[in-house]
Order: C-alpha cells, then sequence, then structure tokens
C-alpha cells in the first residue's frame, strides 16, 4: 500500500512478528493456567482475567520494546525506544486491578491471594513479552504448583478457615449465651439482634467461628438443644 512517499504492508508476517505472536500465545496459556486454578478454587478472579491480565502484558510489553525502534535520538529530540518506559506503567496500574479484588466482608479480608496472584501474571505476561519465555513459563510452573501445595491440608502451611453461622435462639438468661459460644466455639459475634417476645428474647445473630460443622451437625444441635431455632452456615473462607 501506498501512502505518499510511503509504501507499507499492513501485514507484515516476517519472522519477528510470527515471534510476537508466539509470545501473545504464550501468555494467554500461562494466564490460562494460573485462572483455571484460582476458578477451581472459586475465587474473585479466574482464567478470563489472568488470561487477559497475561496477554495485555506481553501485549504493552512488545509495544514497549519493539513499537518505538525506528525512532531515533536526532536534532528534533525523539527519542528512541525504551523498554521500561510502558513496563512499569503495567507493574503501578496493575494495582489499580488488584485493589478492586481486595475487599473487606463481615470484617474479613478477601481476595488477597487473588490480587496478588494477578500481579504476578502480569509480570509473567512483562517476561514473556520482553522475550524470556523460559523464565516465563518456569515461573507459571512454580507459581501454580505454589497455589496448590498450600492448599493441601498441612498442618504447618494450612490457614485457619473461618465459617459463619446463622442462628435464631430464644434466651432466657446469660447463661445461654455462654452456651451457645461453647456449643459453637464463637469467636466473636458479626450480628447480634434482640427482640423482646412473651416467650422471652428472641435472638437473631451471626457468628464466626473456626470450626468446619457439618450439616448433620447443625442438625443434631437444633434437636439436642431447645433454645436453638433455627441454625444456617451461611458461608466459609
Amino acid at each position: 500500500m501506498l501512502l505518499g512517499s510511503f509504501q507499507f504492508s499492513i501485514l507484515d508476517w516476517n519472522e519477528e512478528v510470527i515471534n510476537w505472536l508466539i509470545r501473545a500465545l504464550v501468555s494467554i496459556v500461562c494466564g490460562f493456567a494460573i485462572g483455571y486454578e484460582r476458578k477451581a478454587r472459586s475465587k474473585e478472579a479466574g482464567i478470563r482475567t489472568h488470561s487477559i491480565v497475561c496477554l495485555a502484558a506481553c501485549i504493552m510489553m512488545i509495544v514497549s520494546k519493539y513499537g518505538f525502534s525506528d525512532q531515533e535520538i536526532g536534532m528534533n529530540g525523539v527519542r528512541g525506544g525504551d523498554s521500561a518506559r510502558i513496563a512499569a506503567q503495567v507493574v503501578s496500574g496493575i494495582g489499580f486491578l488488584g485493589s478492586g479484588i481486595i475487599f473487606y466482608k463481615r470484617d474479613f479480608l478477601h481476595g488477597l491471594t487473588t490480587a496478588a496472584g494477578i500481579w504476578a501474571t502480569a509480570g509473567i505476561g512483562l517476561a514473556i513479552g520482553a522475550g524470556m519465555i523460559t523464565i516465563g513459563v518456569v515461573s507459571t510452573i512454580i507459581l501454580v504448583l505454589l497455589q496448590i501445595f498450600l492448599h493441601r491440608p498441612i498442618k504447618m502451611f494450612k490457614e485457619k478457615t473461618t465459617s459463619v453461622i446463622k442462628m435464631s435462639v430464644v434466651i432466657d438468661s446469660p447463661d445461654t449465651i455462654d452456651k451457645i459460644i461453647y456449643i459453637f466455639d464463637v469467636k466473636r459475634f458479626l450480628k447480634f439482634k434482640t427482640i423482646q417476645q412473651p416467650d422471652g428474647i428472641h435472638v437473631d445473630l451471626e457468628a464466626a467461628t473456626q470450626v468446619n460443622f457439618t450439616p448433620k451437625e447443625l442438625y443434631e444441635f437444633t434437636k439436642t438443644y431447645d433454645f436453638i431455632k433455627t441454625v444456617e452456615k451461611v458461608e466459609e473462607f
């Protein structure tokens, strides 16, 4: 195609372009692998998010490294390519995406590991975009294995799981509250709403506990203790 005195091709399938496309495809595969592990654990960001982040970081690194290679320092002060220019903005800019994943719910912090994983995924994309495919692929394998290993039931690495139990109870004395704390190993109450009724004080409460109660155990509690009217396991994290 001719444009003025310049001639160029819209699709220039030379060896360098093919190399860039291979890097982009590798970045998608790496992002997919990391996102699949997150999706399997029902986390906030899954396959699509990690794949897009890794691909976008890879493309930005390619543009940063090769997009300005035709510019040289001259009398007009035009600079040449600076591979750190766009890449540095990716490192800081990905923080905005991570901050959107981290949130507080019921006084607990959620999404911190997923946000860190997205940050690492962006770093992998940058590495692949820069041509360091081996370090990008190896880092992906290490990251996925690390996530799987640290989620194994190993006492040394196992994080404490917190469950939220929602109950409706009838309290006739302060001792009933002590019984609830003992039975469910309550660490703290997230909600405690009292309603005065003729047969006593009805309480709707939500309690945080680190005991993973089974449905059978919750059924037995309701059957055994008359003051427990309803009990429900709301969530676990």
